[in-house]
């Protein structure tokens, strides 16, 4: 047994494109090796924004011999009339490689076939490798490929250097014109300069010995560990975003920790588009103090060894400079006009082909605020005036340059300018939280007028795409359809929200085709449809919370509507779900 390694020398990849690569490097390794009939184990990945690499501590030296068998055309096509074989017979036998008399007649459920049975010698594993190996660079899967040379293959990012072992012994193969060799590349800090590796199990030490850490894990822990070390000379705590830590291990191949500065005049913005910033754009880590705030402080990730230390601090500090200076001015001018003023302004914002503009949306969510308020009033304490408020503000902050900027901060920043504006806590809070949950599993809105904008918008949302025909199919959901409609249904059943999820589709159906009146007889359909959408939206959520198939079903059998009401779901939880319709 020797160890095996190959590595795909690329530009530098996108942080998000490289561990579900070493994923499927790892998985395809297993399935072709395993097809090839080659012994292996000890499987391990690489990773780095500038290579690629699977090595395999224990390789047969040769693959398994096999029997192959083929079945061909009935067993009656073997011989004629007179005893001779007949054309089918010949090319079968032809086809497969073997002699006319070394056919076989197997029994399978369908009857007799002639059969050919083939013995499959065992193969070197280094001629296994060169075919596994570039069969494995040709399937992987990326986001988004590039083509780049003559012919066109298409990968992440262009190819420039393979590497290919097994055991001392180069690994000859070709791929999109790149030759393989025995030699990878070191850091590109330093020159990415070429680096001879004798064996696979040298790999990894002759890449850090070059500044490289292409071990995952090892870089991960490097990572942290410098990011503490800078923090501890820091006035505040590390912000440990996971997501952010993520990204910047795959952005690194030797990652250095530069505690940075910044005035702490700046610290006059939300702490939200502070973050965003510094996260987002940079890549910066920020720095909290004890009262959860942000000081002027934050971290900068470098790729590669500590010299010229200073030089990239200043480097840094520069760049945020220059990024926070626009976000004042760009705050600073959106302050300058209320929420209310730029109302009007949203004519000029398209929401969806064919289905008109933001204003056109706003004044949709807003007769759909009034129509839950109305529908409500018995069953819960609702602060009318505020949800009416919250539903006319909603999309005001999307004409403003910082969320036009930022897009990831629409929503919170009108929750900013309305407390700016002093439009209340409840109405900012509304604001903040109009597009939650984020997620599937995120938070919901926290109060009541929060929750009634925030379903009268996700409602609206799923009524125009669906009348638009921007359905989700299959694996397809290019608007967040599926989410949007998780949010509707955690609403009505966290919250307790009791209406008729039927009554509200087609509310938000009428409002769409213009007013009260009776609902178009091509929008009915539309009605089954989405109740169908947000049931499915429930039974998933039902699934994650343990219920069974069969209680799930039981429910469903009895109609969708009322969703937030007495009747318990089995044993669970306590969440309700009513059974029956509303008209009944």
């Amino acid at each position: 047994m020797k160890p095996a390694l190959i590595e795909i020398g690329v530009e530098s990849l996108p942080a998000r494109f490289i561990a579900p690569a070493l994923a499927q490097m790892e998985e395809l390794a297993r399935e072709l090796l395993l097809e090839n009939r080659l012994e292996c184990g000890g499987l391990r990945t690489f990773g780095t924004p500038m290579r690629l690499a699977l090595f395999i501590a224990e390789a047969a030296e040769k693959s398994a011999s096999a029997v192959r068998e083929v079945t061909g055309p009935p067993a009656r096509n073997l011989k004629d009339a007179s005893g001779s074989l007949t054309p089918q017979a010949l090319g079968f036998a032809r086809s497969q490689g073997v002699k006319p008399e070394d056919l076989v007649v197997v029994s399978l459920p369908k009857g007799d076939f002639l059969a050919a049975r083939k013995e499959l010698p065992g193969e070197a594993a280094s001629k296994v490798f060169c075919r596994v190996f570039p069969e494995i660079v040709k399937r992987l899967q990326f986001p988004k490929s590039l083509e780049w040379e003559e012919s066109r293959f298409r990968f992440g990012r262009p190819i420039r250097t393979l590497l290919g072992l097994y055991g001392k012994q180069t690994l000859r193969f070709e791929i999109a014109g790149v030759r393989s060799s025995n030699k990878t590349l070191g850091l590109g800090a330093l020159g990415r300069k070429p680096l001879a590796v004798s064996s696979p199990e040298r790999y990894a030490k002759v890449l850090r010995a070059a500044c490289v850490i292409a071990d995952v894990e090892e870089r991960r822990q490097t990572l942290l560990k410098t990011l503490d070390a800078a923090a501890k000379r820091s006035l505040g705590a590390l912000d440990k975003d996971a997501e952010l830590l993520e990204t910047v291990l795959f952005l690194t191949e030797h990652p250095v920790a530069v505690l940075c500065r910044f005035d702490k005049g700046h610290l006059e913005l939300p702490k939200a588009l502070l973050s965003v910033v510094l996260k987002t754009q940079l890549r910066f880590f920020p720095l909290l103090g004890k009262d959860g705030g942000l000081v002027p402080e934050f971290i900068g990730v470098r790729d590669g060894v500590s010299e010229g230390q200073r030089e990239v601090q200043e480097g840094y500090e520069r760049v945020l400079q220059a990024r926070l200076s626009d976000a004042r001015f760009f705050f600073a001018r959106a302050k300058a006009a209320t929420l209310e003023a730029k109302r009007g302004t949203l004519s000029g914002l398209g929401f969806q082909k064919d289905l008109g503009h933001m204003l056109d949306k706003s004044n949709r969510v807003l007769g759909l605020t009034k129509y839950l308020c109305e529908s409500l009033r018995q069953d819960s304490v609702l602060d009318e005036e505020a949800a009416k408020a919250i539903a006319r503000l909603a999309y005001c902050d999307l004409v403003c340059e910082v969320v036009r900027e930022f897009p990831e901060l629409q929503g919170t920043m009108g929750g900013v300018y309305a407390r700016a504006e002093g439009l209340g806590e409840r109405v900012a809070l509304g604001l903040e939280e109009f597009y939650f949950p984020a997620q599937a599993k995120g938070p919901l809105p926290t109060h009541t007028e929060a929750c009634v904008v925030s379903l009268a918008g996700k409602v609206d949302t799923l009524a125009a795409l669906f009348s638009g025909g921007f359905k989700p199919t299959g694996s397809e959901d290019p608007f967040a359809l599926r989410r949007i409609g998780t949010g509707v249904v955690r609403i009505l059943l966290e919250k307790q929200v009791r209406l008729s999820v039927r009554d509200l589709i087609k509310t938000g159906l009428l409002i769409l085709s213009g007013g009260p009146g009776p609902l178009l007889e091509e929008k009915a359909a539309l009605v089954a449809e989405l109740e169908d959408f947000l049931w499915q939206r429930a039974e998933s959520l039902f699934l994650d919370m343990g219920y069974k198939a069969d209680e799930i079903r039981s429910v469903r059998e009895g109609g969708l509507d009322d969703l937030a009401a007495s009747r318990p779901l089995g044993d669970g939880p306590g969440i309700g779900i009513a059974i029956g319709h509303a008209d009944e």
